[in-house]
């Protein structure tokens, strides 16, 4: 499969997960949706180590990155499950689907990829579709 083929896979998956969030926040706490959430990824890893696709390289900062980004993704998963207790899942899903703009900037910032007038108008639009999806 293609990189499209897996990123249109992992759309129809992750709009499903936010459509299934919000239920799952309606009948039970923001934490008992944390720990099933984290059950799943148990039964992904159970398949990566079955298929022998799970094998961890000892490069150093790509060791302590890789366990950064899964930090921050426990954590914002967590704060994503909470905001759903509260909020709509109309408002809640599109602001936090936002994300990747974080990622533009500090790729930018930091890895110092380049932004273009095409990029820095995505920007834009993202923006905008964020607001006009939250209304």
């Amino acid at each position: 499969m293609s990189w499209l083929g897996f990123s249109l896979m992992a759309l129809l998956l992750w709009g499903a997960w936010g459509f299934l969030s919000k239920v799952a926040s309606r009948q039970l706490p923001y934490a008992a949706v944390y720990l099933l959430a984290v059950c799943g990824h148990g039964v992904v890893l159970g398949y990566l180590w079955l298929t022998g696709a799970l094998t961890v390289p000892g490069h150093l900062w790509g060791l302590a990155a890789a366990l950064a980004a899964g930090l921050a993704m426990a954590f914002g998963l967590l704060f994503f499950y909470k905001a759903l207790t509260v909020g709509a899942a109309t408002v809640v899903v599109p602001l936090t689907a936002l994300y990747p703009l974080v990622t533009v900037v500090l790729s930018w910032a930091i890895l110092r990829e380049e932004m273009t007038p095409r990029h820095l108008a995505g920007i834009a639009l993202a923006l905008a579709a964020g607001w006009l999806l939250s209304k």
